[in-house]
């Protein structure tokens, strides 16, 4: 009966839900082919929402290579979700250029773009009657023709992204009668299904119980392993360290550090951005020492 369902009902919940962040716009200009983009390269770009205001991001610089698992990490107002949005072509753009491998991002259509990126928002609507099924087979859209009905590979896609989420208990719930977790998981699984070689979320373990922050991380570090790239905003240091190639840390609307875990969550360089001292203990198993706050241990 999932498959069934018509192209009609999922485009008003993708509209409803994601605010038509990919869908076709008229007089887009440019394509780029459907292999996978090998580098996203982000040319001092200098942001702000209203002219006069003071910028959220300030020349940066930053090339994403294909293949890593990134974390983005930062304090409150660091810019983190500014960056990622000028990314994924979803705020008006300011200063500098945004390019997927050698094309300007302002070229590029929606729905080529979709096909290449996805996005887990940090916030979204929950008051719609729709089940987790529904809303998780909207990942789907972009791969499917106008008017087309759930194709074999939609389904095991989707079946494939209820599984790494622990969604399977409630799929035909409606989504406006599950918990935050729960919901959160539902647009994970959803922009898993989406299917792209780039997966880009903001602050996708927020809502979930220890447990399930774990085996996000883990079903996001499998995807990584099987060749695509995830960029992640993440306030949780030790996940960062655990399951990140590479780690972005932000200050002040710009990029304080970048590169391994290793190099970049130093004592010295998170005294610097969040203004806080840490310790670093040993845990056996643990490549990397388990960070702290000082006041915690």
């Amino acid at each position: 009966a999932h498959g069934d369902s018509g192209r009609c009902r999922y485009i008003l919940v993708w509209r409803a839900l994601f605010y038509c962040a990919f869908t076709e716009k008229k007089g887009a200009a440019g394509v780029i082919g459907e292999s996978s983009v090998q580098k996203i390269v982000a040319d001092h770009i200098t942001w702000q929402p209203k002219r006069g205001e003071a910028p959220v991001l300030k020349d940066i610089c930053l090339t994403l290579c294909a293949g890593e698992f990134y974390g983005i990490l930062g304090p409150n107002g660091a810019g983190k979700t500014s960056l990622a949005r000028q990314i994924l072509k979803l705020q008006k753009s300011g200063e500098g250029s945004v390019r997927f491998d050698e094309m300007d991002i302002k070229q590029i259509k929606r729905d080529v773009l979709s096909r290449q990126i996805s996005f887990l928002p940090q916030a979204f609507r929950a008051d719609i009657e729709f089940t987790a099924y529904d809303v998780i087979a909207m990942g789907r859209e972009p791969h499917r023709k106008r008017f087309s009905r759930l194709s074999a590979d939609d389904l095991c896609k989707i079946e494939e992204a209820l599984t790494a989420t622990s969604c399977m208990g409630f799929r035909d719930k409606p989504i406006s009668c599950l918990s935050g977790g729960e919901r959160q998981r539902v647009m994970i699984a959803r922009t898993i299904a989406q299917d792209t070689p780039w997966i880009v979320l903001d602050e996708p373990v927020s809502n979930l119980d220890v447990k399930h922050q774990i085996k996000l991380m883990q079903a996001l570090k499998r995807l990584n392993g099987q060749g695509k790239t995830v960029a992640a905003i993440l306030h949780d240091m030790n996940l960062a360290a655990s399951f990140c190639t590479k780690v972005i840390l932000m200050r002040q609307g710009g990029v304080f550090a970048f590169g391994v875990p290793q190099e970049v969550l130093t004592k010295d360089n998170l005294m610097q951005v969040y203004g806080v001292e840490f310790a670093f203990l040993q845990c056996e198993g643990r490549k990397m020492p388990y960070i702290v706050p000082c006041g915690q241990c």
